[in-house]
């Protein structure tokens, strides 16, 4: 990836047999050779890829072994930058057989066999490359010492499984940017010839370096974190207009001011002998606002951005005081960095400052997200990881950070692993991949773990526990309670609480005959799931639907979410099962407009069995389906 295209890298092998198929005849003549190889070059200077690609090909399978050491080189480099590594891996490997073999063939070829997870192999082959400079022998090392990591982290994954979201992949490339409270953020060059908010486009422009669409932003509307939902293009009436990659953007809480990752759109682009080169196209970074229902024209931020390099994905942190952006400009630690900017009390952004050697590498980080106040999750490939693009998490804020921690398999693969986005229930998640066994180049795959923070090491601090409180779990920092009193509360979002606990009897005061009405209505409704599933129905929807025009009513009032499983299953996978029931019913509730942080939860397993069905006692799928239900509990 080149540094200033920061996350528009991979084309379909389809693409490519097309490519080659229709450009080029079977047969040279020796005059056509000279012709076909200037292209060949012109294309590779222009940085057309997938052209040069097919070009250099045809050559070097005319000239078998006559074909010139360099010339197979830029057809293995060509592979690569369009994400056909195993295309690339081929070629390096011909090149490193050849007498005058340069050593960078011997790394690259190491880098696309640690991309396909063959890491003994690539080790050999990093072994093999020297360099007069100290930056390369650095990376080297770190690239055999993270074979080793790999190796080992492969062993010990966390039990947890990620699955591929079918319904958003498509055969090229969605890259998951973050959450609103519609829904998914994301951009993608895969949905340009789908009918989609009223319009087809029949003949999206392709950016010539892949042959593959330009990027633009979307929304893929959810409904609780489930498989229905609505992808529409975003805001297309206000960044429609805009040739080129458009995305990501990034909101703030409020949602009323979007920040938009654009390419240069006007400039003119040098030229070659040939003509028209294509150049780089810088990113920047817009800036636009919601006024009365009605979104400005987007902005350039002149002081976030700077002439001559790039500036993207912007992110917002501490209530959209800063921003964190990736940026290839001087006075960084390598090649693209994180920089961060504050925003001053005028409104407008302060000058940009590199966030530090501990964060940023000698190599490429990009993709940054926030998920929880205090950290930092974010791609690189300058620090130890399993090849490509790794995810880690740093905690820290501006340029004081920890050390980064690798989030390991199954987040990270050899593969690219970018952009992890948490759910704002803390527990589900969303990861972009061109690893091995997906639909197209980058796919988007979800998970759900609810001790995701628990894993993470320095993770924020659980709520402190009474003395009669301390045998309950911790879930995402927060407490649970035995299920005889309020005890966990869920806090902010995104796995924090604010400490509070309320024990039974506290702050309690004499209901009105209304109130006593609806507390004796809450409690006695009971709510039911399938067989391992955290889906809610349909009747618990419109039961929930009701809950929330009660607490509407009580603005007072807190709940506490008591959730079951039945006998099935182990007591920790089951411990978590309910857990999760949890959050569905929090998540709900929560688009209903009822404040996160006045709902508590229990999470219940065969402790709580009330019918019988325990140890392999013949039961009905009715009788189980009794034992796996969510309760309210009223505190007041």
């Amino acid at each position: 990836m080149k540094r200033y295209h920061l996350y528009f890298r991979k084309v379909s092998g389809k693409i490519f047999v097309l490519l080659f198929s229709s450009w080029l005849p079977l047969s040279l003549a020796a005059q056509e050779q000279k012709s076909v190889l200037v292209m060949a070059d012109e294309a590779y200077n222009r940085q057309e890829y997938a052209r040069a690609a097919a070009l250099y090909e045809r050559l070097a399978l005319q000239q078998g072994k006559r074909a010139k050491t360099a010339q197979l080189m830029k057809l293995a480099d060509s592979y690569r930058a369009i994400g056909l590594f195993d295309h690339a891996g081929n070629w390096y490997a011909r090149v490193t057989t050849m007498p005058d073999c340069p050593p960078e063939a011997w790394f690259s070829l190491g880098e696309v066999l640690r991309n396909r997870e063959r890491y003994e192999e690539a080790k050999a082959q990093y072994a093999h490359f020297t360099s007069q400079k100290s930056d390369s022998m650095q990376l080297k090392e770190l690239a055999i010492r993270s074979c080793d990591s790999a190796l080992l982290w492969k062993q010990q994954p966390a039990q947890i499984s990620l699955s591929g979201l079918k319904e958003l992949n498509s055969e090229n490339s969605e890259i998951i940017t973050g959450v609103i409270k519609k829904g998914l953020l994301l951009i993608s060059n895969g949905y340009r010839g789908m009918q989609m908010n009223g319009r087809m486009e029949k003949h999206p422009a392709e950016d010539k370096r892949t042959a593959q669409p330009f990027y633009k932003p979307y929304i893929y509307a959810q409904y609780n974190g489930n498989a229905n939902g609505l992808l529409e293009e975003l805001f297309p009436e206000l960044l429609g207009g805009y040739r080129y990659h458009i995305g990501p953007v990034c909101m703030n809480e409020e949602e009323d001011t979007l920040y938009v990752t654009i390419n240069d759109q006007d400039r003119v682009l040098p030229n070659s002998q040939k003509g028209p080169m294509s150049g780089i196209r810088r990113l920047n970074i817009y800036q636009s606002v919601k006024q009365n229902g009605k979104w400005s024209v987007p902005v350039l931020l002149t002081t976030i951005n700077k002439e001559g390099y790039s500036s993207s994905y912007p992110v917002l942190a501490e209530k959209g005081k800063l921003m964190y952006f990736v940026s290839d400009r001087p006075g960084g630690q390598g090649q693209a960095d994180i920089w961060y900017s504050e925003k001053q009390a005028d409104g407008n952004w302060g000058a940009p400052v590199n966030c530090g050697p501990v964060l940023n590498s000698t190599a490429d980080e990009a993709f940054p997200t926030i998920n929880e106040e205090g950290s930092l999750y974010f791609s690189s490939k300058g620090h130890p990881g399993m090849g490509g693009y790794d995810i880690f998490r740093a905690i820290g804020s501006r340029a004081q950070w920890q050390l980064p921690f690798n989030l390991k398999a199954p987040f990270n693969t050899g593969g690219d692993d970018i952009g992890l986005i948490l759910h704002r229930n803390g527990y589900e998640g969303f990861l972009s991949s061109n690893r091995q066994g997906g639909t197209g180049a980058d796919d988007i795959y979800s998970f759900k773990d609810a001790h995701f923070f628990e894993r993470l090491p320095s993770a924020v601090p659980p709520a402190a526990t009474s003395d009669d409180d301390k045998s309950g779990d911790k879930t995402n920092g927060n407490h649970h309670s035995d299920g005889n009193d309020t005890g966990n509360h869920t806090g902010n979002n995104n796995g924090k609480t604010n400490g509070n606990q309320t024990g039974d009897g506290t702050n309690k005061h004499k209901l009105t005959p209304e109130e006593e009405k609806d507390k004796a209505e809450l409690e006695k409704l009971q709510f039911y799931y399938k067989f391992n599933s955290t889906e809610l129905l349909t009747e618990s929807r419109r039961i929930l639907d009701y809950v929330a025009g009660i607490m509407q009513r009580h603005p007072k009032w807190k709940l506490l979410v008591v959730s079951y499983t039945d006998s099935r299953g182990t007591d920790a996978y089951n411990k978590d099962l309910s857990t999760m029931r949890c959050y569905s019913v929090i998540n709900y509730l929560d688009d209903k407009g009822i404040d996160r942080n006045k709902i508590y939860y229990s999470n219940r397993t065969r402790d709580a069995i009330q019918n019988g069905c325990l140890d392999g006692k013949p039961c009905t799928e009715m009788q189980h389906q009794q034992n796996r239900r969510s309760e309210l509990k009223v505190i007041y």
